[in-house]
């Protein structure tokens, strides 16, 4: 299991990204105060999924660290989705640069700290 806290903007706002079978992610969905959601149920058969909520950080889950292409892609693609959270949290209706900056510090700092 594997849990990497991404600051956007400032550290006021986050994005976490993890990875761990269904009961390792609801531990740490849970920790962050998101509400009770049947995690395991949310995971079936997808490549990764983005959860958020009302006064919680978007948390990304992941079957495992991303190494392949396509594991990458979907990486960047839930990024898009929590970054989106976050913007849409503050009112930012910026969708260029910033935005772009932001998915690349998640995919960024997920490949660098997931390696370790």
């Amino acid at each position: 299991m594997r849990e990497i806290i991404v600051p956007i903007i400032n550290n006021e706002y986050k994005i976490i990204v993890c990875w761990g079978n269904s009961k390792q992610i609801a531990k740490i969905v849970s920790s962050w105060k998101h509400p009770r959601l049947d995690v395991e149920k949310q995971l079936i058969d997808r490549r990764g999924v983005c959860f958020y909520a009302k006064d919680c950080h978007p948390i990304i889950a992941l079957p495992h660290a991303p190494k392949t292409p396509a594991e990458i892609g979907t990486l960047a693609h839930e990024a898009t989705h929590a970054v989106r959270n976050v913007f849409e949290k503050i009112g930012e209706e910026s969708s260029d640069e910033v935005f772009a900056h932001s998915v690349g510090a998640v995919v960024r700092e997920t490949l660098k700290k997931g390696k370790s």
